[in-house]
C-alpha cells in the first residue's frame, strides 16, 4: 500500500511597517492524520489578530495544536497573547527563563540578590513572554520547554536547538540582567555597530563579500528555538532570530543524528535577513530550495541584507520576502495554489551590496 500523501500550507504574515520587523507564522498539515495547526511566533498585537483570522478563514478551525514562541522579544511574542486568549490552544511551547534564576544567581556581582528577586526582575523585563505563561496558566494550557532533541506529534517536528546547557549559558547576558561577575557565563558580549550610512560595493556570483565571525551578539536571539518540521518528503527549518553560533550548534546536533540540513524545501532565514546572523560557513551547511525572509517594508537597507540574499541565491535558493501587506503562502507540491493568490517573484542577484 503506497504511503499517504502529506499536504501542508505555511503562511508568513507581514509584521511591522517601520524599521522593526517581526515574525508571525501559521502552518497546517494533514493527510496521514487529521489536520494539525501550529502558530510560530505572533509579531505584534495586530499581527496576532491577523493570525487568528487567517487560521479561521483559510484553515477552517479555531483549534491550534501548538503555539510556539521561539524567543522572548516582543516583535515575536506579543501577538501570541491574542492567539492564546481567543483560540483553543492545546499546547504552548516556550522557554521560561525566570525558572532558572536559582541556577544563575551566583553569577552576578550583587551579593544581596535573591532567587526570588532575580525571578521578579526577569518576569518584569520580559513582560510579553511572562504574559504568555500567565494566560496559559489561567486557561489550563500545558507549557513545555523546547530543548535540543525534543520531538513532538509523532516526529512531525524536532527541536535542533538550543540545548539546555547552551540556553543556561546565555541567560546571564540577557539585556535586563544585573551586572555579572568577570568571566561569568560562556558567551562574551559585543557592542552593536550603528550604521549611519550604507556604502555599496560590487559582488558577482563568483565573488562573495559576506563574511563569518561578525562581532554581533544578542543572548535573547541566540536562545531562539530552532525547529525542523518533517512534512512527508519535505523538510522546513524555522530559525527565529538565531545567529551563526546557535545555528552551528543546531547543525552539529543534526549531523550527529544523521539529519541533513542541506536539502530543505524551505529555510526561514534568521533575524529578517541580517548579515550579522549568518555567514558562508553555516550557509554551506543549511540550504533550502526556497528561502523566506520576514521583513517589514521600512526595514531597508539593514534588513534584508543584499549580501545575504546573494549568498542564498549563490547556493541555489530562490529567495522570497513579504511584500507590504501581503501574506506569503508556501504549500506542498500535492496542492494547487489558493484561488485568487498569485505567484510571488523571487529576488534577483544584486550586483551592488552593502559594504
Amino acid at each position: 500500500m503506497p504511503p499517504q500523501t502529506v499536504h501542508y500550507e505555511i503562511d508568513f504574515l507581514p509584521v511591522g511597517d517601520g524599521e522593526r520587523s517581526g515574525d508571525a507564522i501559521a502552518l497546517r498539515v494533514w493527510g496521514t492524520a487529521p489536520q494539525q495547526v501550529f502558530v510560530i511566533d505572533g509579531g505584534t498585537k495586530d499581527s496576532g489578530k491577523a493570525l487568528m483570522e487567517h487560521v479561521r478563514t483559510f484553515y477552517g478551525t479555531n483549534v491550534v495544536n501548538a503555539v510556539i514562541s521561539t524567543h522572548p522579544d516582543s516583535d515575536h511574542s506579543s501577538g501570541l497573547t491574542e492567539v492564546l486568549e481567543n483560540m483553543e490552544v492545546k499546547l504552548l511551547v516556550m522557554h521560561q527563563p525566570w525558572d532558572y534564576a536559582p541556577d544563575i544567581k551566583s553569577l552576578f556581582e550583587n551579593r544581596g540578590l535573591t532567587s526570588l528577586g532575580l525571578q521578579r526582575k526577569i518576569r518584569e523585563e520580559l513582560e510579553c513572554a511572562h504574559e504568555l505563561k500567565q494566560i496559559a496558566d489561567r486557561k489550563n494550557i500545558p507549557i513545555t520547554e523546547p530543548f535540543e532533541g525534543g520531538v513532538w506529534t509523532g516526529g512531525l517536528f524536532t527541536v535542533l536547538g538550543p540545548s539546555q546547557e547552551y540556553y543556561k549559558s546565555l541567560l546571564p547576558h540577557f539585556r535586563p540582567m544585573p551586572e555579572t561577575k568577570e568571566g561569568a557565563g560562556l558567551i562574551p558580549t559585543f557592542i552593536r555597530k550603528v550604521e549611519e550610512g550604507v556604502e555599496m560595493i560590487a559582488e558577482a556570483l563568483h565573488i562573495e563579500t559576506l563574511a563569518d565571525g561578525n562581532e554581533h551578539f544578542s543572548a535573547e536571539n541566540n536562545t531562539s528555538t530552532i525547529l525542523l518540521f518533517n512534512l512527508g518528503q519535505d523538510k522546513v527549518l524555522f530559525t527565529g532570530d538565531a545567529d551563526a553560533d546557535a545555528l552551528t550548534l543546531a547543525a552539529d546536533f543534526a549531523a550527529r543524528n544523521n539529519i541533513s540540513l542541506a536539502d530543505l524545501k524551505i529555510l526561514q532565514v534568521p533575524h529578517h535577513g541580517s548579515k550579522q546572523n549568518v555567514g558562508p560557513t553555516i550557509l554551506n551547511r543549511i540550504k533550502g530550495r526556497s528561502a523566506h525572509i520576514s521583513v517589514s517594508p521600512g526595514a531597508a537597507p539593514k534588513h534584508p541584507s543584499k549580501k545575504v540574499i546573494n549568498a542564498l541565491i549563490r547556493r541555489g535558493s530562490q529567495v522570497f520576502t513579504c511584500t507590504p501587506g501581503q501574506t506569503v503562502c508556501y504549500h506542498s507540491d500535492s496542492l494547487p495554489a489558493r484561488v485568487g493568490w498569485v505567484n510571488l517573484p523571487a529576488h534577483s542577484f544584486y550586483q551592488q551590496v552593502e559594504a
